[in-house]
């Protein structure tokens, strides 16, 4: 059935679970008859044209008994007949779609009857927008897509006109060999189709996460579709040849699935603008294995945010390199987001330039926290601790730890009078160590005993 139009708001993965006819065809149809049974009427009519100008000779009297009965029981299928007895005129408005899945498939289609629902749509934009991406198409296709999809949920789905309005646009896959009749027709969970798709149970064998994926708006309708070996493996290979090694890719794939939609000439622009600014194949391995997103991205998006960041953060070329080939989150990072910390840091703890600017050296990934719920936070407990800027400047892995985390522990230290943070001082405590390692490791490394501090909490 149709794919891409599920894509509708509020609308689950569909498949269909009754047969699929193609597009009523001027020559052929597939309908069912009156007693239920699904059988082709015009099987026994096709033998009967003899010659290409649609006389029909009937030439066993049994047959035409039958077929007139046939003619008299079904009023669908007298229409169908007055199609095959149109003049040639009006046969030349018929035009032919092929869906390349697998293999082409080509029928000729009766125009008169797809027009009644899309009179200023073709066939061939139709069938672009419903197997790509509907936000594609223009807003007069999408508005008929609309109208057609509200009158096929009018409609029984076990009736025959269901089954004829259905058959208006081919399915994609009618040629994958999948199991359509046993799909369910509507699913909030992408697990319900793994037992039927070659392709997604490949995928679990590569360690990807399902659950996790479908979470991205739109893949799931997209990867039912997908035949593996033609459409996944050719995305595989470009990411081994990125450097990507095999037990990563079911992680890269469950972060950033939209890799498998994206053409890989369009993956390439991105890698081809990395290497111009001189990454190395290492580093851009390493950039997508810890955070692929930037892939998806266009080349001005990435230009523009990797030339922001240099100049808020006055960076060398190098430095630029070493930092995002570490932390490609930054990349796709909401600007904003970075925008909106640095403005915490500067304008109102008046922390300085240079000071910034050691902190996004040692520590880029504070600059994706959130600047109003994370860093201020964080920073009010630092500043009630008498913790100055300079020192914040030179240890700013603690902004990136639990504030409660880092009251508690400074708490218990002053509590037995070792809330010492200056390294000149006796009894020197390393502010980065609050926020660092687990209860039992801390409390080794304080050389204190875990009872004591535990003890000392249930006391808060």
């Amino acid at each position: 059935m149709f794919s891409k139009l599920v894509l509708r708001q509020r609308r689950g993965v569909n498949a269909p679970c009754v047969r699929l006819t193609a597009l009523i065809h001027s020559d052929s149809g597939n309908l069912f008859t009156k007693s239920g049974e699904q059988r082709d009427p015009f099987e026994d009519l096709a033998k009967t044209i003899d010659t290409p100008n649609d006389s029909l000779k009937v030439k066993d009297s049994k047959k035409a008994g039958s077929v007139e009965n046939i003619l008299k029981e079904d009023k669908i299928l007298n229409e169908c007949v007055e199609i095959i007895h149109c003049d040639s005129k009006e046969n030349e408005n018929h035009q032919k779609v092929t869906t390349a899945v697998g293999s082409s498939l080509s029928s000729t289609i009766n125009t008169r009857k797809f027009n009644n629902f899309f009179p200023n749509s073709s066939v061939t934009e139709v069938l672009k927008a419903v197997n790509s991406d509907l936000r594609s198409c223009n807003a007069q296709t999408f508005s008929e897509i609309n109208t057609y999809l509200d009158k096929v949920d009018k409609l029984d789905p076990d009736s025959e006109e269901w089954d004829v309005m259905t058959s208006l646009i081919a399915h994609p896959d009618e040629n994958r060999e999948i199991k359509y009749d046993l799909l369910p027709r509507v699913s909030s969970s992408v697990g319900s189709y793994i037992e039927y798709s070659e392709t997604l149970q490949k995928l679990v064998m590569l360690g990807v996460d399902l659950s996790a994926v479908e979470e991205f708006p739109f893949i799931a309708n997209f990867l039912i579709r997908q035949d593996f070996n033609r459409d996944i493996v050719p995305k595989l290979l470009y990411l081994k040849d990125l450097g990507v090694y095999d037990h990563n890719i079911g992680q890269v794939l469950t972060t950033n699935p939209y890799i498998l939609e994206d053409p890989i000439d369009k993956l390439q622009t991105v890698v081809d603008y990395l290497k111009s600014k001189r990454f190395t194949a290492d580093m851009i391995g390493k950039m997508v294995v810890r955070h692929s997103m930037f892939l998806i991205m266009e080349v001005g998006q990435i230009d523009s945010k990797l030339g922001m960041l240099q100049k808020m953060f006055h960076l060398t070329g190098d430095q630029v390199r070493e930092i995002f080939s570490t932390h490609p989150v930054l990349i796709s990072h909401n600007r904003k987001k970075i925008q909106d910390v640095h403005f915490l840091l500067h304008n109102i703890w008046e922390f300085e330039k240079s000071q910034i600017r050691a902190i996004f050296l040692k520590c880029p990934l504070i600059f994706a926290e959130d600047a109003k719920k994370a860093v201020q936070s964080r920073l009010e407990i630092l500043h009630a601790m008498g913790i100055t800027t300079q020192k914040l400047s030179e240890c700013p892995a603690v902004l990136m730890a639990s504030h409660h985390q880092v009251r508690r522990r400074h708490a218990f230290l002053k509590e037995i009078g070792r809330a010492h943070y200056d390294p000149e001082k006796a009894g020197y405590v390393s502010l980065e160590s609050l926020g660092m390692y687990s209860v039992d490791k801390w409390c080794w490394k304080m050389n204190i005993p875990k009872e004591h501090y535990m003890k000392f909490l249930k006391t808060e």
